[in-house]
């Protein structure tokens, strides 16, 4: 059954007016030879008169009817609140809706019980020994498989007729396999590394087999994929949160041959990994046809812009995506803007912030 839109929802071009020149945009960004390209997302808190809805993960009711497209109904009213709030600054995001229940169902769809939390979810680890890996199958008919084809084609006709298009990331296979096993993951990498091989084989093929199956209800937007950014055809989105964990060197033996198999099976990636592994973005940033690192802050830990010195010459020229205050953004641009590419992540408090940081970047990007 379609969904109930009761008037709320607009074509995409009433939220993003610049929408084609944001496209046009990201191509030169992927296709740019020398520094001096610039995008930029801007963080703009809700500011939209009408309040956000809320539902706790926990009260969904799984088992009802439209229990789940209930909820899928109110997290797009809420998305449309905040793009309608926000259209006046036109920064690079592109309107996109998505999924948002936790990350148990990234790992669930193989095998595990999802956990819900009132905001997000987790999924039990599945392999005790080492027979149980041997006893994993991709099914079709698994509940979390059946539920994330579900939601995709919800979305879609929510989406599709305004052209809003549909975001799904995935983890990477290293991400799958620390929740396939659990936290017992990382005394294996040195107990137990022909199994962990075993083990990532594994994971590649599931994860190529769950995106092969999602991205052919979700297609292509705009001649490309949108991941919040426009990207390129084939481009592949990827959590390596669990490289955070690891040295370097482990992350070069155990964890980027594999997530490189996915990204030649599909032609491009992009990753997205936190502030914590700063220590090993290099080893990510060596992966071929890798279009950026999109870098999340964590608390405790240094932050990605005041590490930009150390990062860029270590990045093989690999485009990041870091977060800054706008008062870091009007006086790191002026030179930033002449030594990389790179997509900058202002926080600002009000629109007039918003639309000030939108026209420093363009000021100073060659795009």
């Amino acid at each position: 059954m379609p969904p109930a839109r009761d008037g709320i929802f607009e074509d995409i071009l009433y939220y993003k007016p610049t929408l084609y020149e944001v496209i046009a945009r990201y191509q030169a960004f992927y296709a740019a030879e020398g520094p001096g390209h610039v995008c930029t997302f801007v963080g703009l808190p809700y500011l939209g008169e009408e309040p956000l809805e809320t539902m706790p993960l926990t009260a969904i009711d799984w088992e009802g009817e439209r229990g789940f497209e209930d909820y899928l109904d109110l997290s797009m009213r809420n998305m449309a609140r905040i793009w309608r709030a926000a259209r006046e600054v036109a920064d690079d995001g592109i309107p996109s809706a998505y999924l948002n229940i936790g990350i148990g169902e990234y790992s669930a769809y193989v095998a595990g019980e999802v956990v819900f939390g009132e905001d997000t979810s987790w999924a039990t680890p599945v392999i005790g020994t080492w027979e149980d890996l041997d006893r994993l199958e991709l099914r079709a008919d698994n509940p979390w498989v059946q539920l994330l084809e579900r939601a995709m084609r919800y979305l879609s006709a929510w989406c599709r007729p305004v052209g809003i298009p549909i975001v799904r990331g995935y983890y990477s296979p290293l991400d799958l396999a620390r929740a396939l096993r659990g936290d017992a993951f990382f005394t294996d990498l040195y107990d137990a590394p022909e199994e962990v091989h075993r083990l990532m084989e594994f994971c590649t093929r599931a994860t190529i087999w769950l995106i092969e199956r999602l991205q052919a209800i979700i297609g292509e937007w705009y001649g490309g994929q949108v991941a919040g950014a426009w990207l390129p055809r084939g481009t592949v989105c990827m959590s390596e949160d669990t490289a955070c964990l690891l040295s370097p060197a482990l992350y070069a033996t155990f964890a980027r041959p594999y997530t490189q198999a996915v990204i030649d099976h599909f032609g491009y990636g992009q990753v997205h990994t936190h502030s914590l592994g700063l220590h090993v973005i290099p080893e990510i940033s060596a992966l071929r046809n890798l279009l950026g690192i999109q870098i999340a802050e964590d608390p405790n830990t240094p932050r990605a812009f005041d590490r930009l010195d150390w990062l860029l010459p270590r990045c093989h020229g690999v485009p990041l995506t870091v977060s800054c205050t706008l008062e870091e953004l009007r006086a790191a641009l002026p030179d930033l803007s002449q030594r990389t590419n790179i997509i900058l992540c202002p926080s600002v408090e009000t629109l007039e912030q918003g639309q000030e940081a939108v026209a420093l970047v363009r000021r100073y990007s060659r795009i």
